[in-house]
């Protein structure tokens, strides 16, 4: 183990730390929220003051453990109380997060409570293609679907939101978005923080105005990517943890529609990558930032040990060199890709209940594909923005999305490499159903995040990026760009496993 100064989150309990959590019999149909404990600076006006930071509701699943999550019209609460417009699962503003354990059975029935088609995408897990969630495959108005199928994903830090075809941007938008964890049990004796020290952030970037969420995109909205002027934390804006001073562990997931975020330190000290969006790494890395794309996750370890009586924040640092347009509905302004954000503020009040934790200095090895291994072909994606009125921006090889259209096959169960070329002015997070993959080179410069199993890749303006990648399920999936907006113009393309 290293010689690391310790940072916990809470004691006994959550109630006891500072944290709300929603329960499922406390949540009404505006959602859960905490008590208001103070003010902070925040990155927007007009939005209403921070608030503790709220833990999600828990379904645990598996060995016997049904679920059910019901897609519903319902209210949001940003602190200038209850308002309409909102979509929510189990009507919990965040959505509850799922837990199940390697090689349990998944079985999760949604309910399509809404006025619309809708259906819901396990995203990271290698499911079945009949339950993955296509964006042809969609749940009526009224009717459930079933999903049943076995974790063989590794543990690590997952989600689930829509996935309509030209649906998927305002319905994950509006709140049906939630974290999935795939859990087996030995994280303590890996030396990782547990319990209430194991801590899930859900970052979302929204407009909002005087407590009121807005999704009116225009025209250059649908180029950038829906851009917000604050970033929810577990749907609450620059919300306040009393935290330790021991080791906390953060599972991250940014699941804005289209903004980057930069998580940092306010104070820029190093912290501890230790897994991206397939799970653990083979060791820590340390690092004083970690630039995440919409749909990619990581999990960190900050040490806050020499902190006890001072507040630390937590934030997503300013960044350069991504295009991004400032313009909103009406002309109004928004910080452009690369601002900075207020993300969360600890304050390290709490007694020290138990030993502080240390960072480990490994975990088990990652498998490598070898980068020199002749893969059964190399396939490129040519990702290109076009001019003009209308829709159809952004593009793969030149196509937008057909349902009906089978675009290219993958051999199952034999290495490929796929290289993602980025001649556009504009970032897209790619993402690939049906597999986790593995970053083989960047002409734009290596990420901490490159290190681990990816299911979402950044691929930034003239970069290109080459993964190496197998099929093990087959079946009909999809790979598009993660900005929400891009995917909803048709920047997706279909491809089926043989």
């Amino acid at each position: 183990m290293l010689d690391r100064r310790d940072f916990v989150l809470g004691s006994a309990g959550i109630a006891a730390l500072g944290l709300s959590s929603c329960g499922g019999g406390g949540c009404g149909p505006d959602g859960c929220g905490g008590p208001i404990v103070g003010s902070a600076s925040l990155a927007a006006p007009n939005v209403p003051d921070d608030s503790t930071l709220t833990i999600p509701a828990t379904i645990e699943l598996g060995f016997g453990s049904p679920g059910a999550i019901r897609a519903a019209a319902g209210n949001y609460d940003l602190g200038a109380g209850a308002k309409a417009g909102a979509l929510l699962f189990n009507r919990q503003w965040p959505a509850p997060t799922l837990r199940i354990a390697p090689g349990a059975s998944f079985d999760v029935t949604l309910d399509n409570g809404l006025t619309e088609p809708t259906n819901v995408h396990w995203h990271g897990l290698v499911a079945p293609s009949a339950m993955d969630g296509h964006p042809m495959d969609v749940v009526a108005v009224g009717a459930g679907k079933r999903h049943t199928f076995v974790i063989n994903d590794r543990p690590g830090t997952y989600w689930y939101h829509p996935h309509p075809h030209r649906r998927t941007a305002r319905q994950a938008y509006l709140g049906l978005a939630g974290l999935l964890l795939v859990d087996d049990g030995h994280d303590a004796a890996r030396g990782l923080p547990t319990g209430p020290r194991d801590v899930s952030l859900l970052l979302t970037d929204k407009r909002v105005d005087n407590g009121v969420l807005d999704y009116s995109p225009g025209m250059m909205d649908m180029i950038t990517g829906w851009l917000g002027n604050v970033v929810l934390v577990n749907g609450k804006a620059a919300p306040v943890a009393r935290v330790e001073p021991a080791v906390l562990r953060l599972r991250l997931l940014n699941a804005s529609n289209a903004r980057i975020l930069n998580p940092a330190l306010s104070d820029g000290r190093m912290f501890w990558l230790i897994a991206t969006d397939g799970g653990l790494l083979d060791a820590p890395r340390a690092v004083n930032n970690v630039l995440l794309a919409p749909g990619e996750r990581v999990e960190v370890l900050l040490d806050l040990g020499r902190d006890a009586g001072t507040s630390v924040g937590f934030v997503s640092a300013a960044f350069a060199g991504m295009a991004g347009g400032t313009m909103g509905m009406g002309g109004g302004s928004v910080p452009s890709q690369g601002a900075a954000f207020d993300l969360l503020r600890f304050d390290v009040t709490a007694l020290l209940t138990g030993g502080p934790g240390t960072v480990p200095s490994a975990f088990e090895p990652i498998v490598r594909y070898d980068a020199n291994l002749a893969a059964q072909r190399t396939r490129v994606f040519e990702l290109t923005g076009m001019n003009g009125m209308g829709s159809g921006w952004h593009r793969i090889n030149g196509l937008l999305y057909d349902g009906a259209r089978i675009d290219f096959s993958v051999p199952l169960g034999l290495l490929d490499r796929w290289q993602f070329v980025n001649r556009s002015s504009e970032p897209h997070p790619m993402h690939m159903h049906g597999t986790q993959f593995q970053v083989l080179s960047r002409t734009g410069g290596a990420l901490p995040t490159d290190l681990g199993w990816k299911d979402t890749v950044l691929v930034r303006s003239q970069e290109m990026v080459q993964i190496a990648l197998r099929f093990d399920a087959a079946g009909e999936y999809v790979v598009h760009c993660h900005n929400l907006e891009h995917e909803d113009d048709g920047m997706m393309l279909n491809f089926a496993v043989l």
